[in-house]
């Protein structure tokens, strides 16, 4: 059973009965480490492939208590919250990425889970909120993969919230570093105008 799966996963493209057959191979088998092996490809396809965030975070919370000491652990407690993420539960994915940031506090995904927390609450429109969780993810990893991305959305949740100067200074400093520096600049010259129209 898990070489169909398998062989309709990598050569058929064919998730749901990639995810069948290693379902019935998980309930066949008598071996712990394979029934682990083969839960992971299932929560990996769920959420990757078949897009069912519900029976994604299922799976990944059932390989969290089938062995919690798992050098995987803090992987599968990151995908569940961004499955939360995805289904815009925002207050479990803050739940979650919380938990992970507690749990797991020399973990790789935690300069992330800080800025998604930062994330839910921009989509939630609490920029109040947000802004000081982006600035979390500087003061906790100067220079790091999200610091530059957190900066201009800091600069937007300044915008958000009328401090027009200060995000006009924020979207400066962040401009030469920025992955797209044409839309700073945009954002910079709409401030301007903003700026000069309400003399603010």
């Amino acid at each position: 059973m898990y070489k169909l799966g398998h062989t309709l996963e990598t050569y058929g493209r064919d998730y749901a009965g990639a995810i069948f057959n290693y379902q019935e191979a998980i309930r066949l088998s008598r071996d712990p480490v394979s029934v682990y092996e083969i839960q992971k490809r299932v929560a990996n396809l769920f959420f990757e492939q078949a897009k069912d965030t519900d029976k994604a975070i299922a799976a990944y919370k059932k390989l969290m208590t089938f062995n919690p000491k798992s050098l995987e652990t803090d992987f599968f407690q990151f995908r569940t919250a961004e499955g939360f993420f995805k289904q815009n539960n925002f207050d479990q994915a803050r739940l979650e990425y919380q938990l992970l940031i507690e749990s797991f506090p020399k973990s790789q995904y935690i300069e992330k889970s800080r800025f998604e927390i930062g994330n839910t609450y921009y989509m939630e429109g609490k920029y109040d909120i947000a802004l000081e969780s982006f600035k979390q993810v500087g003061r906790y990893h100067n220079q790091g993969e999200y610091t530059v991305e957190a900066e201009f959305l800091i600069a937007q949740c300044l915008e958000q919230t009328n401090k027009l100067r200060a995000a006009l200074q924020a979207y400066e400093g962040v401009k030469s570093r920025y992955s797209n520096p044409r839309i700073v600049q945009f954002r910079i010259e709409q401030l301007k105008g903003r700026i000069k129209k309400e003399g603010k």
